[in-house]
């Protein structure tokens, strides 16, 4: 394991990490101290956290008066674990500017998005049981697939855009699939494809434009700079995610139970 670990960190000394207060535009806000020099990118962290509480909530909930099983309980608690963990490794890498932060905030960005491609995927077959087989591929493929970062230097926007990509299709795919809805549950599971979507192009926009805006609009964007709203629509994106995640699986839960007339056949 020892070995296994010096031989990670040798590969991963070659990947390309932003570490360093030159990285953000908040590092010129004139709120920034010597001690928290980007107090707001610093805050936005724990925007994950609550959401990821909230949905554990919201699952048990949901489990517990019976509206959702113990498979579909355990895919949406596994998304909702992910987004917690996630708040604090962020804050490690803005507040302490650790290269290894760094790398482990890029590389547990993969199986977050593949975890929502996991779920698609068993929301789309039509057996009882999860195929613990294929997810434990998935997820490896996923966290393997950030070697892409040590190969070149966009390894890592590759491996990402990629994983985008492919989950986006995997929900499109979903929805296209509930062809024995209501009204309501297609407005709803539509709803939060369309707002999980649109924050996750606003994250990459954002976070892209960072220096830009600030140099463009200094105020406000050199005190709520581009890259702290970009972290608010990432975890919104996580959590109309959820969302998504939790209308498809009612949507299969009572389709089950009971067909309905399909919105689309109207």
């Amino acid at each position: 394991m020892a070995a296994f670990v010096l031989m990670a960190g040798s590969f991963l000394d070659t990947v390309e990490v932003d570490v360093g207060l030159h990285h953000y535009a908040e590092s010129l806000s004139p709120l920034s101290t010597l001690w928290l020099p980007m107090p707001f990118n610093t805050i936005v962290n724990f925007g994950y956290v609550t959401v990821g509480i909230f949905w554990l909530l919201r699952v048990h909930s949901l489990f517990t008066n019976g509206s959702m099983s113990a498979d579909d309980a355990y895919l949406m608690y596994v998304f909702a674990w992910m987004v917690v963990i996630y708040g604090p490794v962020q804050l490690v890498r803005v507040v302490f500017h650790w290269r290894v932060a760094g790398i482990l905030d890029q590389w547990f960005t993969l199986p977050i998005f593949a975890w929502v491609g996991v779920t698609c995927y068993e929301i789309g077959r039509t057996s009882n049981n999860l195929d613990v087989l294929s997810m434990v591929l998935i997820i490896t493929l996923s966290m393997t697939s950030y070697g892409l970062a040590i190969l070149h230097a966009r390894g890592f926007e590759v491996a990402l855009g990629a994983h985008i990509c492919v989950v986006v299709a995997q929900a499109l795919r979903v929805y296209q699939r509930a062809s024995d809805v209501t009204e309501l549950d297609w407005q709803r599971q539509l709803a939060a494809f369309v707002r999980a979507v649109v924050c996750c192009a606003g994250f990459v926009a954002l976070k892209l434009a960072d220096w830009h805006l600030v140099h463009q609009l200094p105020m406000p964007f050199a005190v709520f700079s581009g890259h702290f709203w970009s972290k608010i629509a990432d975890f919104m994106q996580f959590h109309y995610a959820c969302q998504f995640l939790e209308a498809a699986l009612a949507i299969k839960l009572h389709s089950k139970a009971q067909p309905v007339t399909s919105h689309k056949s109207n």
